[in-house]
């Protein structure tokens, strides 16, 4: 059976295809601004990596609800048919690199509520491991996306 620790390796996944295209922007950029800039997106790309690690490693087999397989082939779909859009843009500048990871990150922040209303009405209940997860997903997802459209506004 799967359960949200299998969620969670597929926003992994995400994450570490996000942070190739990340890396492939830095080896094709000789703006040291855009290449400093990279390594901030980098960092919290790992940063979100590690979170993943930690939460799958503190949910317990107990803790964890079994998710149907129909449910669970739907999401691991979508999130697959998502990681193939992520291509890596020719990025000059930093204006046009923040713009591009904030595109990214209101993307990853759509996908997590469409996987959240997915679980919400299939078996998962409001009071489940699963639904808490997703939830501190988004958030922190969406405090994400205010950090940097804020760093924009006074870049």
């Amino acid at each position: 059976m799967y359960d949200i620790r299998d969620i969670l390796n597929k926003g992994i996944e995400v994450a570490r295809k996000k942070r190739s295209i990340y890396e492939k922007i830095r080896e094709d950029n000789g703006d040291i601004r855009v290449r400093m800039m990279v390594q901030v997106m980098l960092n919290a790309v790992d940063t979100d990596i590690k979170h993943y690690q930690n939460m799958i490693s503190n949910i317990t087999d107990e803790m964890a609800e079994a998710i149907d397989f129909g449910t669970y082939d739907k999401i691991a779909s979508l999130v697959n048919q998502f990681s193939r859009l992520f291509l890596a843009p020719e990025i000059r500048e930093r204006g046009l690199l923040l713009d591009y990871a904030i595109e990214i990150e209101k993307s990853i922040y759509a996908l997590l509520v469409d996987i959240k209303g997915r679980l919400v009405t299939s078996e998962v209940i409001t009071n489940s491991i699963s639904y808490y997860v997703l939830i501190e997903m988004i958030e922190t997802k969406q405090e994400f996306i205010l950090e940097l459209e804020s760093f924009k506004k006074t870049s």
